[in-house]
């Protein structure tokens, strides 16, 4: 069975903050360090992770568009791109009303 857009957005997180506690000090609340460098501009994690894109387009990115393109084989590269665009929005915006949840789930 297909996972819903919010069992998306969990796992774009969780394979986001989980790749970040491996490059950033596992000590610090890596959930908010993240959040904080991509609530204005998704880009700014490659700067944050010093990884020229990768975090941010195959621990994340790719993780929704790839969810997109399972469920609408149709879709076309356009609308794909554009969905997840919105799809990584909302990750990062479910990632910052979640910090403690997310810190929580990380370090236990």
């Amino acid at each position: 069975m297909a996972k819903t857009d919010q069992e998306i957005i969990l796992d774009m997180d969780e394979f986001l903050i989980t790749y970040a506690a491996t490059i950033l000090n596992p000590d610090d609340n890596v959930s908010q360090i993240v959040y904080d460098a991509a609530k204005d501009d998704l880009n700014q994690l490659d700067t944050l992770f010093k990884d020229d894109g990768y975090g941010r387009v195959n621990k994340f990115y790719d993780i929704g568009m790839g969810h997109i393109r399972d469920t609408n084989l149709d879709i076309t590269d356009e609308e794909l791109k554009r969905q997840a665009n919105t799809l990584t929005k909302d990750a990062i915006h479910y990632l910052g009303g979640h910090i403690a949840f997310f810190e929580k789930w990380r370090t236990d």
